[in-house]
């Protein structure tokens, strides 16, 4: 008896534990989640944007005058100081003649070897004269002195020796002039392009308006320039700003004075700066999808110390944050908690292990964080990343980091 009454018990036990397994394998498994606190902490709203650093005084130095460039040896990036001579320019260097020109020329060189034997020979006769009248009037001098000649016949001798003598001055000045003739025509046929580097008062040195530091260099070996031509840049890096292009709707969120921190520089740790310029007109700028966009113009310092920062130069690329709120103690979730619900905001709270739908209303928020203003407190735990199997009730349970 006893063993028929164990047996049977052991059946009812055997399909009792079968029952439980069948219901329990139907019942709906808890879904894995990643929960994450309600906290209170600081809060940053920023605008993000890809900026270029660039010099905030470019001097760019040009020929002051046309001539001779010699070769500049420095290099970018070298160092320079204030009234330092960096340029040098030499007079222009004379045309090499060609056939026409050099016969040309050696006829010129004829003429004027000619003209000046002329005008020599004039003077000789210009001389003989002069000196012909200065006796003849030394000795009607004498005979108008005892009155044998009358006054008038004295006055025109004296007058033609004054004649005299003014021509001879001439004659004298005509062989100075054909001389220098002959000396500018002989010029015309020697060469002065490869002529040997002399110093000259007519060198030109151009000087540094600043210590700085070479930026680029626009034409590096010899050979004549104009007047005007850019020959170098120069700039002080440690005097450098933030150029970035926002969005026009972005643009009216930032105004002068606003903090900016500068990211992915390139260096350790994150710049500080502030902007100081919010141009007032705006420009169209096509995207890289394509798209045009509306894009404003602002201008920041960097305010941290130039020591951190001397690695960067001009036209570096970083990324811009302009903080346009902020606050200390502010109650916040990951904005990837938040889903709509019609037209409000909703997240899942877990409870006992299951998801409870709740609405909540919210402040500002960036791209990780949003402030909650009310619908939760401070350390209940949300879900982080809720999809289509989290629904109101559902068991959850948090995923294992393992």
């Amino acid at each position: 008896m006893n063993i028929a009454l164990r047996r049977k018990s052991f059946i009812i036990l055997i399909f009792a534990v079968v029952v439980l397994a069948t219901v329990y394998g139907f019942l709906p498994k808890a879904v894995d989640v990643d929960l994450v606190p309600v906290t209170r902490g600081p809060l940053q709203v920023t605008i993000e944007e890809e900026g270029r650093t660039r010099l905030k005084e470019r001097f760019i130095i040009t020929a002051p005058t046309a001539g001779y460039l010699e070769r500049i040896t420095a290099k970018a990036g070298d160092e320079v100081k204030k009234d330092q001579n960096i340029i040098v320019l030499e007079p222009l260097r004379s045309p090499v003649l060609d056939s026409r020109s050099q016969a040309e020329a050696e006829s010129t060189v004829t003429a004027a070897e000619a003209a000046l034997n002329a005008a020599v020979e004039k003077e000789s006769a210009s001389e003989a004269d002069a000196g012909y009248m200065e006796k003849r009037l030394e000795r009607l001098q004498k005979l108008y002195a005892k009155g044998s000649i009358a006054k008038d016949q004295f006055d025109q001798i004296e007058a033609e020796t004054k004649k005299a003598r003014a021509i001879q001055r001439s004659a004298q000045a005509a062989v100075e002039v054909a001389r220098s003739e002959l000396e500018r025509s002989k010029t015309l046929l020697e060469n002065y392009t490869f002529v040997e580097k002399t110093t000259s008062n007519n060198t030109v040195y151009v000087a540094s308006p600043i210590s700085g530091s070479i930026f680029r260099i626009y034409k590096e070996s010899e050979g004549a320039v104009n007047v005007g031509e850019p020959l170098m840049e120069i700039g002080d890096s440690k005097n450098l700003e933030v150029r970035v292009e926002v969005l026009s709707s972005d643009a009216v969120k930032i105004n002068k004075g606003t903090r900016v921190f500068y990211k992915r520089w390139g260096g350790d740790g994150i710049l500080e700066g502030v902007v100081q310029v919010v141009e007032p007109s705006g420009f169209t700028k096509i995207s890289s999808l394509g798209v045009e966009e509306q894009r404003v113009l602002i201008i920041a310092d960097i305010t941290s110390p130039p020591e951190k920062w001397k690695a960067l130069g001009d036209g570096y690329r970083l990324e811009a944050h302009f903080v346009v709120w902020e606050g200390k103690d502010v109650l916040q979730i990951p904005t990837s908690s938040l889903f709509r619900v019609n037209d409000e905001w909703a997240v899942f709270v877990e409870k006992n292990g299951k998801a409870h739908q709740r609405l909540v209303k919210i402040g500002h928020r960036n791209g990780l964080v949003a402030e909650i203003i009310s619908g939760l407190n401070e350390k209940e735990k949300v879900i982080a990343h809720p999809d289509d199997t989290v629904n109101h009730g559902v068991r959850v349970q948090e995923r294992s980091t393992l």
